[in-house]
């Protein structure tokens, strides 16, 4: 029986598959500096080559759960945002908030870096439908404004918020553009 680093083989399996996860998503990050293998995430995780095989099939899997995780974080954060404001225009304005400071936290950095790599079917259509649910939250957020065109604001916030995330980022001075964007969600919300 191999050693484990835990003190039980379920919490080493979570450690070791964690490792791995984290792993992908440095590799993924580093701009295609080093290419994605089963040696290279191996070699990020601090095990064997042959032994990722006992955590997933391929490394197909472990994009899956890159992908996962950082869109679920992300739509859960920007849902929880939406959900703490007071009112229908502010929820708007979370909206728009939430998503540009992830954005400037460097969270988009692995989404952007995933619309390159090689990945599964199951991986893109996950990312598909996880924009889904971000896009529901706002649908939502803008249904609940006594608008005569929720549909057309809908748009407009998709659009800025789409055009805004190459102007935030870690390397970037981002609380003027998130905060100029907002005053421009809030101008939008009024005009509908």
């Amino acid at each position: 029986m191999p050693k484990i680093s835990a003190a039980s083989v379920v919490e080493h399996r979570e450690a070791v598959l964690a490792a791995l996860v984290n792993g992908t998503k440095a590799i993924l990050l580093s701009d295609g500096d080093r290419k994605l293998t089963a040696a290279s995430v191996a070699a990020e995780a601090g095990i064997a080559r042959n032994s990722i095989y006992r955590y997933v099939s391929s490394v197909d899997d472990l994009v899956d759960m890159v992908v996962a995780r950082g869109f679920t974080e992300w739509a859960q954060r920007v849902a929880a945002d939406v959900e703490a404001a007071p009112d229908a225009r502010a929820a708007v304005v979370a909206y728009v908030r939430s998503n540009l400071e992830l954005a400037a936290s460097g969270e988009h950095t692995l989404q952007s870096s995933l619309s390159g790599a090689k990945i599964s079917e199951s991986a893109r259509d996950r990312i598909v439908e996880l924009h889904q649910q971000i896009s529901a939250v706002l649908h939502d957020a803008v249904g609940q404004l006594d608008s005569r065109q929720p549909e057309l604001i809908v748009s407009a916030i998709e659009s800025l918020v789409g055009a805004s995330l190459n102007k935030v980022g870690p390397d970037q001075s981002s609380d003027q553009v998130i905060e100029f964007m907002c005053r421009a969600t809030e101008a939008i919300v009024d005009a509908g």
